[in-house]
């Protein structure tokens, strides 16, 4: 009891003392003696003016606190009169028992009618230039080096804890204004709010705000959250923010944007978590009629290692308006994940899947570098229909007829075709697109493959291929950037295909019909189309097999050509074409001009030939074909050929390319025909001659071959009488030595009779 005594007196003797130091306190202090002092102060850290409007109220039961007046901190020289910072209400009060616990509860803090002006002038000077001031860096050791954040930990502070009432901010203004950059910014917070602030306990957070830019942009925010402050973490649950915006720098009269999420952030490890994150973006009028856009995903930031990583992306959007192809369009874009190293300037993008109304694509993308560019992708699709998605409908505009009257035609403007030159020549590419089925301009082709590669200022695209109208395609593009102008080289290669079906569908005209191959291997540079078209050489060649040459008949030219001659009426037109079984062409093109000289076309009754050029720069044409009726059966057009029969036509074609003038030239006709005649009375005399020829020299052998058998005869009779001749004298002989041999004979008989 004694002791229980003895603590109950020292308590109260400790809480009077408190008391009577206390009332010395507040009878003795005059906070507002210290106003001139500290304004004083401040003039001469800072040269600037620091102005207390009001007196200071100090409470001290049953909280500890401070009310200030309206304070104002003036502009820097050159900037104007109004304040840099001004005040116009703010107050924080400490309960006392709290403080007499060690467990310090701060009531609200009350801040009222706070604005902060920023400014820049056209020199790029801020009025805040002149309260910075430049140190020399403290040298710091090696454990310094490593961790620069300084850290205070006292034997009491794993005891002491700190809470607040809460946060009342409101009326908060802040103007940035750049008169280097012509811009201006003002943000007005209308009210942050906070429940009580305590460490291990959440509280609510609410923030209302506004954005303008000079009547560019204004834009209002609402935020939303339970906040939760740990030791070495801080949580956003619930978070929610709208926002609504419009003015002249967004391209719809209103956007509005709504978020949520739950936030995490590690101050130890620095790492942010977003999860459950989603977000709506919603647009009306403007450049479009309405879209909506919504986003979702689980983000992950560390800001340690620069890392950003979004697992199972997924984005959806719905666009509506006149702009927009069809009226509607739907996009999608998913992705199992997203990385973002912003240290390594690194975006990769996994199982890629992009979808644009009923086009789908999949395949991955990998950014390695986007400052200097790394791309690495493959991207596949079974069919992308791009005139459906553009809401394009091709329809063949009518082949004019042809008349008499000469037109002029109006050459093309000029285009540039303007490259980014730096990012090709910093560019490094890798890529590889493949489609299964592609409908563009009206045309549909299949298996299209194109793969791309880009490294020090040289974009290849190799091979380009792909199937097309019953043939098949291969090419190449490669683009030079490493000089002042690009340069292109391009081959292709078109085999087996229907050249008049594929012309049609591509642009509403057929001049060529058949099954074609085709090659062609030209060169060229510069940056404007009639740089492009003066600059190319190359050469190509092309071979056509049963077809037809549409817009023009040659056999009705030909017939044509003959009435005028006989003075008789021109045949009536059937079909404007010239059927042919073969048609051959090849050429070189030198500085925008296409020369050629070995035009070969077997048709029907006909043989054609031709050379001449055609100028791409000036897209004219001057052809000089040669035609040649081989038959005298009835031609096309039903006429007896039998006078122009192996006759050569001259058919000069000139002018545009796109209405080219016809002539068949009767006097080259004419001299031709007479030619002809010529050649065919010379033949008639050579034959006659040679015929003539033939007979005298037919004589001549009868005679020879005669006189011949004659004198043969001659010779085979006195060869037989000298024959029996020699007989008759060989026989005579015989007999003779026959005759000298027996008398001998007798003669050596005698002889030995009379020996014996």
């Amino acid at each position: 009891m004694n002791i229980i005594k003895i603590l109950l007196i020292g308590f109260v003797a400790f809480v009077l003392l408190l008391v009577g130091a206390v009332g010395i306190f507040a009878v003795t202090f005059d906070a507002n003696e210290y106003k001139q002092n500290l304004s004083e102060l401040v003039k001469q850290k800072t040269n600037r003016q620091l102005d207390f409007k009001g007196d200071i109220e100090l409470s001290l039961y049953p909280v500890l606190g401070m009310k200030l007046g309206s304070m104002t901190f003036s502009n820097a020289p050159g900037f104007g009169d109004k304040p840099m910072l001004a005040v116009n209400h703010a107050s924080v009060s400490v309960d006392v028992l709290s403080i007499l616990s060690f467990n310090p509860q701060v009531a609200e803090l009350i801040m009222d009618g706070l604005s902060v002006n920023l400014q820049t002038n056209k020199r790029g000077k801020t009025n805040w230039d002149d309260l910075v001031t430049e140190s020399k860096p403290k040298s710091v050791s090696r454990d310094d080096d490593k961790d620069t954040t300084v850290r205070i930990k006292t034997d009491v502070e794993s005891e002491l804890e700190v809470a607040f009432g809460g946060i009342v901010m409101t009326n908060v203004n802040l103007l940035w204004s750049d008169a280097q950059a012509d811009v201006e910014y003002q943000v007005n917070i209308a009210s942050l709010l906070t429940g009580k602030i305590t460490q291990e306990e959440p509280f609510p957070l609410q923030i209302s705000m506004t954005l303008n830019s000079l009547n560019e942009l204004s834009a209002s925010i609402e935020l939303k959250s339970d906040v939760l402050l740990g030791k070495q973490k801080v949580t956003l649950t619930s978070l929610v923010i709208e926002s609504s915006a419009a003015g002249a720098l967004i391209p719809f009269d209103r956007v509005l944007l709504k978020l949520n999420s739950n936030v995490e952030f590690s101050t130890l490890t620095r790492q942010l978590g977003l999860s459950g994150f989603s977000t709506s973006i919603t647009t009306s009028g403007g450049a479009l009629q309405s879209s909506q856009t919504r986003l979702a995903g689980e983000i992950g930031f560390d800001l340690n290692k620069q890392h950003l990583t979004i697992g199972v992306l997924d984005v959806q959007s719905e666009l509506t308006g006149s702009t927009v192809p069809n009226g509607k369009m739907k996009a999608s874009l998913s992705a199992s994940q997203l990385e973002m190293r912003l240290n390594k300037r690194s975006i990769h993008l996994n199982d890629l899947v992009l979808a644009l109304n009923e086009n789908k694509f999949e395949g991955f993308v990998k950014v390695l570098d986007y400052d200097r560019p790394n791309i690495n992708f493959s991207v596949k699709a079974e069919r992308f229909d791009i005139d459906r998605l553009l809401g394009k409908t091709v329809e063949p505009e009518p082949v004019p007829e042809a008349t008499e009257s000469t037109e002029t035609v109006v050459a093309a403007e000029d285009v540039q075709i303007q490259l980014p030159m730096e990012l090709l020549r910093d560019l490094k590419l890798k890529g590889e697109l493949e489609i299964g089925t592609l409908v563009t301009q009206g045309l549909t082709v299949n298996n299209v493959i194109l793969k791309m590669g880009a490294d020090k200022g040289l974009l290849n695209l190799a091979p380009i291929a792909m199937d097309l109208y019953d043939g098949n395609y291969v090419g190449s593009v490669k683009i030079n950037v490493q000089g002042k102008q690009p340069v292109y080289s391009v081959k292709k290669k078109l085999s087996s295909f229907q050249v008049g079906q594929f012309l049609q569908d591509f642009s509403g005209e057929d001049p060529v019909s058949g099954n074609a191959n085709f090659t062609m291997d030209m060169t060229t540079r510069g940056e404007w189309l009639s740089k492009l078209k003066s600059n190319l050489n190359g050469d190509l060649s092309m071979f056509v097999k049963d077809g037809a040459l549409n817009g023009f008949n040659l056999r009705h030219e030909v017939e044509s050509a003959k009435a005028k001659l006989r003075r008789k009426e021109e045949p009536v037109l059937g079909k404007r074409q010239t059927d042919f079984s073969a048609l051959s062409l090849s050429g070189v093109i030198k500085e925008g001009v296409f020369s050629s000289e070995d035009l070969d076309v077997q048709a029907p009754l006909l043989r054609v030939g031709g050379k001449g050029s055609v100028d791409l720069v000036q897209e004219t044409v001057d052809y000089l074909v040669n035609a040649k009726v081989v038959t005298t059966s009835k031609g096309q057009q039903g006429g007896s050929a039998d006078e122009l029969s192996g006759v050569s036509i001259p058919v000069a074609i000139t002018g545009s390319w796109l209405m080219p003038e016809i002539d068949v030239q009767l006097d080259e006709m004419l001299k031709a025909k007479l030619a002809a005649k010529k050649e065919q009375i010379r033949r008639s005399l050579a034959n006659q001659k040679a015929a003539l020829k033939h007979k005298l020299d037919a004589e001549k052998a009868s005679l020879k071959a005669s006189q011949e058998k004659k004198l043969a005869a001659q010779k085979l009779q006195l060869e037989k009488k000298r024959q029996l001749e020699e007989a008759s004298k060989k026989e005579k002989l015989e007999k003779k030595k026959q005759a000298e041999t027996e008398k001998a004979k007798k003669k050596l008989e005698q002889r030995l009779k009379k020996l014996f």
